[in-house]
């Protein structure tokens, strides 16, 4: 048995990401932020420190996390637990010291970013720092993740209900990223810990699909031609494809093709732009968009003398982070704000207009004619994805009168009149 264990930092150098070993001072002690990069020192701040070992021909790493001193720490404990194995002392079988929830989150994050889209990891950073605040703040007060108990995440669900006013499927969403981190840093299999999806679903309702009616539609649109066509554009867009916010935020002239009437989801490097589960999509669209979107190609580069990459860019060519907003402004002067949401009260904005509405209507119009498969892949999920069918709203009781609804008792309530023959 190899019991020398060393510690390794694994940094980004250039584009690539690799171990290196860490800088060591003249006191004898590693330099936190600087590694040996061919026979030099370099300063790197990112990363997480590693150790390093053999069992027979076998190479073992061990994330530690960000602390210089934790992982010099655990690489004597693993280092001495390995010697009193291999001379016959009985040990019982032990990880690495446990780790600081402040290191834990560190090094954890350090993987999402690197693993996932942007959003996720905003997502994750965000429940994480407000997890260790409250737990420092008016929480239980644990230095390290092993110290963690069920109550105290119970209670951190309690707190976001209570004193962040977050809805049950909210806190249930972050209890979630939290029993995940947990599982991860304690190395956990999928399944384990102390928290369960019921905790989790603890009060959460499913709804039913929400998609904008034809009748809205038309009061919408019509709203957003006397003062602004182009957001009209803007939201067709939406409408006819089926894109999520960021699809549409991103999309170049690139993606358009003009002869073949579709238009393409494509990841933009520069933006720091990747698609949802990584996979192109083409998405055929009616002739009359492709000519609206013309038009306004046309009218940015002939009328304003401005030439820009994205199609739906501000005056300065960067992305659009206002399209909620302009959603919000249009669906008001279409005087379709309900009133009674607690939206409109406060803010004059109604809750019930958003753009991902727009996705539910596309997915719903689409599986009423098309069959799953072609939707699914139209939508951009998976082969076999159950996720298409979260956005099949049952129909309007005014469409399934229309269908004749209440033929479908008919003979019922004439066996019940006795009209029926019984043979």
């Amino acid at each position: 048995m190899n019991r020398r264990v060393s510690v390794w930092k694994y940094v980004r150098i250039g584009k690539k990401w690799r171990y290196c070993k860490p800088a060591v001072g003249k006191n004898g002690k590693i330099k936190s932020d600087w590694v040996i990069v061919k026979g030099k020192e370099e300063h790197h701040p990112e990363g997480n420190f590693y150790l390093h070992r053999y069992e027979g021909d076998k190479e073992i790493w061990k994330k530690i996390g960000p602390n210089a001193q934790e992982a010099v720490n655990a690489a004597d404990f693993e280092s001495t637990y390995l010697t009193a194995r291999a001379k016959g002392i009985p040990v019982k079988q032990i990880d690495t010291p446990t780790l600081s929830i402040k290191a834990a989150a560190h090094g954890w994050l350090g993987d999402v970013k690197l693993s996932n889209r942007p959003e996720t990891y905003e997502l994750y950073e965000h429940t994480l720092r407000q997890f260790q605040e409250w737990n420092l703040n008016g929480g239980p007060h644990r230095i390290n993740v092993v110290d963690l108990t069920r109550k105290d995440l119970l209670e951190y669900r309690k707190w976001l209900l209570d004193n962040e006013m977050n809805s049950a499927r909210t806190a249930g969403n972050k209890l979630t990223r939290i029993s995940q981190w947990y599982r991860d840093s304690l190395k956990l299999k999928p399944g384990e810990g102390i928290i369960t999806t019921r905790d989790t679903r603890l009060g959460v309702t499913d709804r039913e699909p929400e998609i904008y009616t034809a009748e809205e539609l038309r009061k919408f649109f019509n709203a957003c031609v006397p003062r602004w066509p182009a957001e009209q554009i803007l939201f067709r867009t939406f409408l006819v494809t089926g894109f999520r916010e960021d699809e549409i935020r991103f999309l170049t002239w690139a993606d358009l093709d003009w002869k073949g009437f579709t238009i393409k989801v494509t990841p933009k490097p520069e933006y720091d732009f990747v698609i949802k589960d990584h996979e192109e999509r083409t998405v055929p669209v009616p002739p009359w968009v492709m000519s609206n979107l013309e038009v306004k190609k046309i009218f940015w580069e002939q009328t304003c003398k401005r030439k820009h990459r994205l199609v739906f860019a501000t005056k300065n060519g960067n992305p659009d982070n206002h399209m909620l907003e302009k959603l919000k402004r249009n669906w008001r002067a279409a005087d379709l704000n309900c009133g009674t949401c607690s939206t409109c009260i406060e803010k004059n904005e109604c809750e019930r207009a958003y753009l991902h509405k727009f996705r539910s209507t596309y997915g719903t119009m689409m599986l009423r004619k098309y069959d799953i498969s072609t939707v699914r892949k139209l939508m951009g999920h998976k082969p076999g994805s159950e996720a298409t069918f979260r956005y099949l709203a049952p129909m309007l009781h005014e469409e399934l009168r229309r269908k004749g609804v209440y033929n479908v008792f008919e003979n019922f309530m004439q066996w019940d009149y006795g009209q029926v023959d019984d043979k």
